[in-house]
């Protein structure tokens, strides 16, 4: 089951880290899309406005990483893979803020 907040690899053009950041009501019906957040290891990329910097130890990545809400991207879950870890709380909910910035609600 894909859950709010997990940190999952996928495969688009390469495989690369994302976060799920569809509402728990959307993941707990039977479809076939969710909407994730890519992550960059580029660590640089915190600095960006609604980026937000996901340590190691709390995504379950090998190393520091970021997630970039502009990428935000609805995909089939299909191409979700491995799950990496599930990030805490506060991480999601500035994700969640990095997203509402980033669209200006």
């Amino acid at each position: 089951m894909v859950i709010r907040g997990g940190v999952y690899w996928m495969d688009l053009d390469r495989r690369r880290p994302c976060v799920v950041v569809s509402s728990v009501d959307v993941l707990s019906v039977n479809v076939w899309q969710s909407h994730v957040v890519p992550v960059t290891s580029n660590v640089a990329r915190a600095a960006s406005a609604g980026n937000v910097l996901l340590p190691a130890h709390a995504s379950g990545l090998p190393e520091d990483s970021v997630a970039v809400p502009l990428g935000l991207e609805l995909i089939d879950r299909s191409l979700l893979g491995e799950h990496a870890g599930s990030l805490p709380q506060v991480l999601v909910d500035d994700i969640d803020d990095g997203i509402r910035a980033i669209l200006g609600l």
